[in-house]
């Protein structure tokens, strides 16, 4: 590479470290996640270099691609980064990029290696695997071999020449494709020199779309809609994650056909549009009604589908006649058309739906269920509590549901305008929504500061089992200034795994911890006034639903709910009724407040 030999050479040029960092923040990115190692300290000082770029330091690898994550969720568009460091800080993080790839979340994970001259002479550095004396020496290259079929793409930065160019390929690739790259930048070659006029022309994100086949396929879909007596729509996660969400709701307004969302998908439509019918997730989980409607459309436009059993109510999900609208192809009537996207495609055709005739039906209305036969109990439950959160949640905030009883519960409460919604439903890697919600405060807090948008809570939804694998990352909430209000079910263990399995098994049991210790732990300024427990629906009613507080947190908040062992939400109810009378029978035995018990057929 050509190196400026003038008098201003040193202003001119960058290292190769501060040039990656350079173009993560031209992308939009603000924080970097990560955990230090001995052979990422200098790529991590190049950090600093760049004005309003910033760095958090995780309690471990896994949290930081967790915390990635949910960033890349929030902020859209933006990737979530991270940084870690040669085999044991790469390895270890490898399984929240895993997560991410499952449920097409951009994430950028940048690993700092050996340098090239250790690399090359296979020296038993620390970190590496092999040993002379066996005649096995470290292959330092076996890491990135590893983690393959983690990503989409990689830079294995190797050569100066090419080493920008590779960067700014591979963070191309990450949005186009919404999905998890790596950059791989040997310990040496991150403090190399490259010209900083580079940086001058910006990475070409642009999507690359066949016009001739978009438009036939609009056309296709078009024609399909006119032809029918009540169609409908049906919206799931892809559409977000591919950048669609706004054009998918300008969409469905324009529409104005009963509308539907998938668990994955909540949060994308707008829950209080008349139009919205509720969550669809198969005819075994959905509420009778709700099945019964999708039945009555002849016709169904799905966009951005994740066809998962969890996502489907166990491969339950029917439509009559589907128009599918994936993120880089459309099918109607069985016609596939390539070379589209679906951001643009959704675009054109909102713009051309004037020239046809759509006819509308009245979406159908959610009857009065029967009271769940624990209705009179003073202590709050499964059955009770989730339908006085959509009291609790305001227009702006994100919500997170960890894998579990929570889940289950949170995902068909009813949800205010412009309020989000993530979980990791598909690979469900239960940990996640902790070190998420980290990610999801600090995205919301930079859109906050950077475009004017209100700088709405961070809710999280999470199981007492779950909390406890990644717990350290609420002591990084506290030390970052950041504010999420963080509700933990005390449920005494893995309830969603005893439903499946061993209801009275100590596998099952978790230790039971005080959690009105873990803020002062974490070094929390004000512990008490930021910690409640609920038991009862009184406290409910006053301590969640009547502190002002917790409509406008100022620091990390913590509700206890505390909820029986064996009481589940009734649709995790439903899915065991449906395995019959003996199944039912072992686990009402068993002592479950659920199965036979609240009304399940009559939902």
């Amino acid at each position: 590479m050509d190196q400026p030999t003038n008098g201003n050479a040193s202003r001119d040029l960058i290292t190769l470290g501060e040039y990656l960092w350079t173009r993560i923040k031209q992308i939009g990115v603000s924080t970097i996640f990560g955990v230090p190692g001995d052979f990422n300290l200098e790529l991590l000082d190049d950090i600093y270099k760049v004005p309003s770029l910033s760095f958090i330091g995780s309690s471990n690898e896994l949290n930081a691609a967790y915390s990635a994550d949910g960033y890349g969720r929030v902020k859209e568009g933006v990737p979530g980064v991270f940084v870690t460091t040669h085999g044991v800080g790469e390895m270890s993080a490898i399984n929240g990029v895993l997560g991410s790839l499952c449920e097409r979340v951009r994430v950028i994970h940048v690993v700092g290696q050996t340098s090239r001259p250790l690399q090359e002479k296979n020296m038993m550095i620390h970190h590496s695997i092999g040993n002379e004396a066996d005649g096995k020496a470290p292959d330092h290259s076996m890491y990135s071999r590893m983690s393959k079929e983690a990503r989409v793409d990689q830079a294995m930065l190797w050569d100066l020449e090419n080493a920008p160019e590779e960067i700014d390929r591979v963070i191309r690739e990450c949005i186009i494709q919404s999905a998890p790259v790596y950059i791989f930048l040997p310990l040496d070659l991150s403090q190399e020199k490259v010209s900083k006029s580079l940086l001058e022309n910006p990475i070409d994100l642009s999507i690359h779309v066949d016009e001739k086949a978009q438009d036939a396929a609009v056309t296709a879909i078009l024609d399909a809609l006119s032809a029918a007596q009540s169609p409908s729509l049906f919206v799931d996660s892809l559409a977000h994650k591919y950048g669609a969400r706004q054009e998918t709701r300008a969409l469905a307004k324009k529409l104005q056909i009963p509308a539907y969302s998938a668990g994955m998908g909540k949060g994308i439509l707008d829950e209080t549009e008349p139009y919205f019918v509720g969550m669809y997730s198969g005819h075994s989980i959905s509420e009778k009604w709700v099945g019964a409607a999708m039945d009555s459309s002849d016709c169904t436009i799905t966009i951005g589908s994740v066809n998962a059993d969890t996502n489907t109510g166990f491969f339950s999900r029917k439509f009559n006649e589907n128009i599918e609208i994936n993120p880089t192809n459309v099918v109607v009537k069985g016609k596939k058309f390539e070379g589209t996207f679906i951001k643009p495609l959704i675009a054109a055709l909102t713009e051309r739906l004037s020239s046809v005739k759509v006819k509308v039906t009245e979406p159908a209305k959610k009857p009065e269920h029967p009271l769940p036969v624990d209705h009179e109990s003073k202590n709050i439950t499964q059955s009770w509590i989730w339908d006085q959160f959509e009291k609790f949640v305001q227009p702006g905030d994100v919500l997170l549901a960890e894998t579990g009883t929570s889940g289950f519960g949170i995902v068909y409460s009813k949800l205010p305008k412009d309020v989000r919604f993530s979980t990791q439903t598909y690979y469900g890697s239960i940990g996640w929504a902790t070190p998420a919600a980290l990610g999801t405060d600090v995205a919301l807090k930079e859109l906050h500061e950077e475009t004017g948008a209100p700088r709405g809570r961070t809710i999280l939804f999470t199981g007492d089992g779950s909390m406890q694998l990644t717990m350290q990352e609420i002591g990084t909430m506290v030390t970052y200034g950041l504010k999420p209000i963080l509700v933990v079910l005390n449920n005494q263990g893995y309830t969603i795994e005893r439903v499946i399995h061993g209801a009275r098994q100590p596998y099952n049991d978790i230790n039971i911890a005080k959690y009105e210790y873990m803020l002062p732990f974490f070094g929390h300024a004000n512990p008490e006034k930021c910690y409640r427990k609920v038991k009862t629906k009184e406290e409910f009613a006053a301590k969640v639903l009547g502190d002002e507080e917790l409509k406008d947190p100022k620091e990390v908040q913590v509700i206890e709910l505390v909820l029986d062992a064996f009481d589940v939400p009734w649709r995790l109810a439903k899915i065991l009724a449906q395995r019959g009378p003996a199944q039912v029978e072992k686990l009402t035995r068993a002592g479950f407040v659920g199965p036979g018990k609240v009304g399940v057929g009559d939902r």
